[in-house]
């Protein structure tokens, strides 16, 4: 198991009088908010997934929102998962109006730092607006953020493994790319899937040790990034390497656009 994740830091409200940002509502996992970084993996510090998210989005120049109550709801998988569908429905309902009045009905871009929950909230929720504005780290950094950022690649050679709800969102190529803007060599991890399923590696290691007996990584990598906190521990404890959030690299290898001067 990982380490425990550190206490999310609310961003300080906007001071009066500044100048109108742009906007995104942030919704920390519950992996996440619980889940730091591997025991002994000494490059991803200290900070959670949702410090190195909010410090991106920070030097793209947008403000973030974190819905009020978001510690005491989650998209509703882990209770589907194991049968108990009427309490994953309500808790998705619950996430559905939290957001909806964060992101004023849609308004406003809706980012999750976990692949397989934001997958699972397009498939649940109902209110087209809002599904439209969801998107996933890789696709929301891709779109929104890319072009207000300095990328420097950072790292020799790292790999890159894409969650079974990245490809099912058709996100393979967007993943890889972004990787290679924060590093000179990526590598795809070649497998399928990690075996994890959610949690279910967590209680049957075996699932994950038959997933991964083929996972074959040039000596030559330091390091490996994803967008599935417990598709990265699988992948840390049989790969001999640290995998963390694809948001880590990120972060390393981002720094705010200069602004161009007044004319």
């Amino acid at each position: 198991m990982p380490r425990g994740a550190q206490p999310i830091q609310y961003p300080p409200p906007a001071a009066e009088g500044a100048t109108e940002r742009k906007k995104v509502v942030y919704v920390p996992s519950c992996v996440t908010r619980m889940m730091g970084p591997a025991r002994g993996d000494a490059d991803a510090g200290e900070e959670a997934v949702h410090a190195k998210l909010m410090s991106v989005v920070a030097k793209a120049d947008y403000d973030v929102i974190i819905p009020e109550g978001i510690g005491s709801t989650c998209c509703g998988m882990i209770f589907d998962s194991r049968g108990y569908r009427d309490v994953g429905a309500a808790q998705a309902a619950e996430l559905q109006r939290l957001l909806l009045e964060a992101s004023e009905g849609g308004r406003h871009p809706i980012v999750c730092d976990t692949s397989p929950c934001l997958q699972r909230m397009k498939e649940k929720f109902d209110d087209p607006m809002l599904k439209f504005a969801l998107y996933e780290p890789v696709q929301f950094i891709s779109m929104h953020l890319k072009d207000r950022l300095e990328f420097t690649p950072v790292r020799d050679t790292v790999a890159v493994h894409v969650p079974c709800s990245s490809k099912k969102l058709k996100l393979n190529d967007q993943m890889v790319a972004l990787a290679e803007l924060c590093a000179r060599e990526v590598h795809v991890t070649p497998i399928p899937c990690c075996g994890m399923a959610g949690d279910r590696g967590m209680r049957y290691p075996e699932l994950t040790k038959a997933s991964l007996q083929h996972l074959d990584l040039p000596p030559s990598c330091s390091d490996g990034y994803s967008t599935s906190r417990t598709c990265e521990m699988s992948l840390s404890n049989h790969s001999g390497l640290n995998f963390r959030s694809l948001l880590y690299l990120v972060d390393e290898a981002t720094a705010p656009k200069p602004k161009k001067a007044a004319a």
